[in-house]
Formats: C-alpha cells, structure tokens, sequence
C-alpha cells in the first residue's frame, strides 16, 4: 500500500485501486470524514491529492486493518489530532523557552542584564 505518488491529482478509480477497495467505499469514507474533500474537475470528477491520499490511508489502516467501525475510526482520529495539537502545544512552548534563553545568553555575553 505504501506508493511512491508522482502525480498532483489522482482520479478516484486510481485511489480505488491504491487501496483495493470499492468506489463506492470512497464516496462513503468522503461523506462520513470531511478531512477527506477532492477537489472536482470541470466535469465534476474528484480529484484526489496526495494529502487526501495520506488521509484515505489512515481511514483504511483503521477500518480495513484494525477492524475499528466507522465511529471507532472517528474516534481513533480525533484521539490522535488531540495528541497531535497538544505537542504542538509543548513545541511552542519549548521553542519560546529556548528564544528567551539565547536572549539571556547574548545579554550575559555582552556584559548587560537590561535586556532582561
């Protein structure tokens, strides 16, 4: 399952191929996870980039693979962007600690605690 993606936009009979599922499946997983939203063409074709892709795959893993539900997969997905916002969190806090610590160093460093 794992693709090198070379191309910008996928049709939805490629990814149903990607991922050996129905077309069908596909239109579903759409209308139940908004995270998944193709773009359409002039004719109305979706057209699937590769970051809809990466989140088919995650949807698949969970469903087809791990044998989750539909409101299980949800779940599982809103549990793992929570995780994900709150070490976001910490980062920004790690990264504002280390720009007030080079600000201290640089003060010590040229002999005035003014800065401070």
């Amino acid at each position: 399952m794992q693709q090198n993606l070379t191309k910008r936009y996928y049709s939805i009979s490629e990814v149903a191929i990607m991922f050996n599922v129905n077309i069908s499946k596909l239109r579903y997983w759409q209308e139940q996870f908004p995270t998944i939203n193709p773009k359409r063409d002039r004719a109305g074709d979706r057209k699937y980039t590769q970051d809809d892709i990466n989140q088919i795959r995650e949807i698949f893993i969970l469903i087809e693979e791990e044998g989750h539900t539909i409101e299980g997969a949800k779940n599982a997905l809103e549990k793992r962007r929570a995780r994900k916002n709150a070490n976001q969190e910490v980062v920004r806090t790690l990264v504002g600690l280390r720009d007030f610590l080079k600000k201290v160093r640089d003060s010590l460093e040229q002999g005035d605690d003014s800065s401070l």
